[in-house]
């Protein structure tokens, strides 16, 4: 081949390459779409801030509470202590797994139970088995929190019911996931779809638990972590996955609706994993912020906003976002069931007292 003729060839396919790459890159380096008021994306293994939200901006966590409470369960009491479960933790609000006064679990199964269905008592009783009462693990939570390195962090509870002074950042959130997730017994719980859960007393009693984070089984390498809702916080989600020796942690606060949380978390792994883990996106008062006051609980007897990872109008709702009864009974394994009478446990405690 003429040599001119070669070099004119060669010519042409470094442009066309340098164009193609230089189209790809753009796409790939392409901000996500995150509805969510705060959110942020980071690589697990270094911690390094990959996206961001108004990641430092304080919000309700609703479920994703239940993260330092299963953590610090676990390395207070391990798998396979035997948990007592009372009657106010059986008669908390939004306890799907069917907890009964008296009765007795494995630390490991009610654990379980408590991460994949969001079973607010189950938090309650790993309060009362580690602490002797909510107040005291709370104290101790906060403890954990300053550890960790958490600023803006202060829990009032172990299951995240709208309270004054429970909140926290995604910033926050962020490092409290990335530290639960180097417990293999807190990854094997998170990344289970689905599961059977046992009791020790009574003998024989089981429960088919199925997550509620709709990633796992969905998205390629989710491994993770937890949901959560109120109508004060909306939707929530700490969610992680692994590619590779490639894994990010998303979280997201205050979501406007049930699906959005996933599509944002979603939206954000996508980005990680195609930048290679690393790099950074700052986005700050992309909208404008709601207000950062958390909500104060009600006087005893009022309407307080209840919990659910399964929001109003959905197949799966048991009550409503303001907490009134429903006209329909709460559905438990798909079978009606009776309502429990809903007991909620407020903790208040100011900061630094």
């Amino acid at each position: 081949m003429n040599s001119k003729i070669f070099k004119f060839h060669s010519c042409r396919y470094l442009i066309f390459a340098a164009a193609f790459v230089a189209v790809h890159s753009a796409q790939v380096w392409a901000a996500p779409n995150v509805q969510a008021e705060s959110a942020i994306l980071i690589n697990a293994r270094t911690g390094g801030v990959i996206y961001e939200k108004n990641a430092d901006t304080r919000r309700s966590p609703a479920s994703l509470t239940k993260v330092m409470t299963c953590i610090l369960g676990l390395e207070e009491k391990g798998m396979d202590s035997i948990f007592n479960i009372s009657m106010a933790a059986a008669a908390t609000e939004y306890s799907d797994l069917g907890m009964k006064g008296g009765e007795k679990m494995r630390s490991g199964e009610l654990m379980r139970g408590m991460m994949m269905e969001s079973d607010n008592g189950a938090a309650v009783v790993v309060a009362q088995n580690v602490s002797g009462n909510i107040l005291k693990f709370a104290d101790r939570m906060n403890e954990k929190a300053k550890e960790l390195g958490c600023r803006k962090t202060h829990f009032s509870n172990p299951h995240g019911l709208t309270a004054k002074w429970h909140y926290t950042t995604a910033r926050d959130m962020a490092k409290i996931a990335a530290y639960a997730m180097k417990n293999p017994d807190f990854r094997n719980m998170v990344s289970s779809k689905s599961s059977v859960i046992h009791w020790k007393s009574p003998s024989g009693k089981t429960y088919k638990a199925g997550s509620t984070n709709r990633l796992l089984g969905f998205y390629t390498g989710a491994n993770g972590i937890k949901t959560g809702w109120t109508s004060a916080a909306k939707g929530c989600l700490a969610a992680s996955a692994k590619r590779d020796d490639i894994e990010l942690i998303a979280i997201v606060l205050k979501s406007p609706d049930e699906d959005s949380r996933f599509l944002d978390a979603r939206s954000m792994l996508d980005y990680g994993f195609s930048v290679g883990g690393a790099g950074k996106i700052v986005v700050e008062k992309a909208a404008k912020p709601a207000s950062q006051r958390v909500p104060s609980v009600k006087r005893p007897g009022a309407s307080v906003p209840s919990i659910t990872n399964k929001p109003a109008g959905t197949a799966a709702t048991t009550g409503t976002d303001t907490g009134a009864a429903s006209a329909k009974p709460a559905v438990v394994s798909g079978k009606p069931v009776a309502r429990s009478s809903g007991v909620r446990m407020p903790v208040l405690r100011k900061p630094g007292t």
